[in-house]
């Protein structure tokens, strides 16, 4: 399929480098007050549909923290516990976590002042998946951030979770923590034009020589996507298939009827 379409390699794929990556006026501002809550050790939530490109922007963020600066840890558990955190921070960081979940804590405060005092540098934990947290686990958030009689944080935490979650956290009894999020950011589709752009995006990446899909295929994948990412990734790969199949070099609007059908 690739030499049918003249591609030096696979569009549309999840593995597309940093570098490569298409940047729409919603991923920017999203890198942009990640990288701004890293600075100034925050608690950020980053929501967005599933496949609206949270991850892809978390994964920008890693590649830009200046390791002489920073100490970062992702972590993605939808079943991740208080006990379970504490244990995963520690071990991540190179210490053996105790037995009791109330030194475990001690043991995590302590590594986390260490790295930002001593070291001099801060710490930077995402948390994904936070909309399927238990309510326990949404309540620890707040002692996670909690350092010396709760008057400073040495690090930055980034919560990651679908929109749901921003109405969890609205509920009277976790209103705690919803007070202490310092920067919010909400992921949203690509516009119509956005959409074009980010095809076009594509197949330049991999040096198409030519225009593949036609006007009215590219409106139909954005009615349908909505501007989601995933959704467009997976409707562009499996038209091309599709066009590949019958003998057309271009995909037409009838190849992405065909698709939705299908899915």
């Amino acid at each position: 399929m690739l030499d049918f379409f003249e591609m030096k390699g696979v569009p549309f794929t999840r593995e597309i480098l940093i570098e490569q990556l298409y940047s729409s006026s919603s991923y920017n501002e999203a890198t942009a007050r990640l990288e701004y809550a890293a600075e100034n050790r925050q608690f950020c939530l980053l929501t967005g549909e599933a496949g609206m490109g949270k991850s892809t922007a978390v994964r920008s963020l890693v590649q830009k923290l200046d390791r002489t600066k920073y100490r970062y840890l992702y972590l993605c558990d939808s079943e991740l516990t208080p006990k379970l955190f504490y244990r995963e921070v520690l071990q991540n960081f190179g210490i053996h976590p105790a037995f009791r979940s109330t030194e475990a804590k001690r043991q995590y405060q302590s590594l986390m002042l260490d790295i930002y005092e001593n070291e001099r540098k801060t710490p930077v934990i995402v948390i994904d998946e936070a909309h399927h947290f238990s309510e326990p686990m949404l309540q620890e958030l707040r002692f996670i951030l909690n350092f010396k009689e709760d008057s400073m944080s040495p690090l930055t935490l980034i919560v990651v979770g679908q929109p749901s979650l921003r109405n969890q956290l609205k509920v009277k009894h976790l209103e705690a923590i919803d007070q202490r999020i310092q920067m919010r950011y909400q992921v949203t589709g690509l516009t119509e034009q956005e959409t074009k752009a980010y095809i076009k995006h594509q197949l330049i990446v991999v040096e198409t020589p030519y225009e593949i899909f036609s006007e009215e295929a590219i409106q139909a994948i954005h009615n349908f996507s909505q501007g989601i990412p995933r959704k467009i990734n997976t409707l562009c790969s499996q038209s091309l298939l599709d066009a590949f199949l019958q003998g057309n070099k271009v995909v037409g609007e009838s190849h992405i009827h065909r698709v939705i059908n299908e899915l």
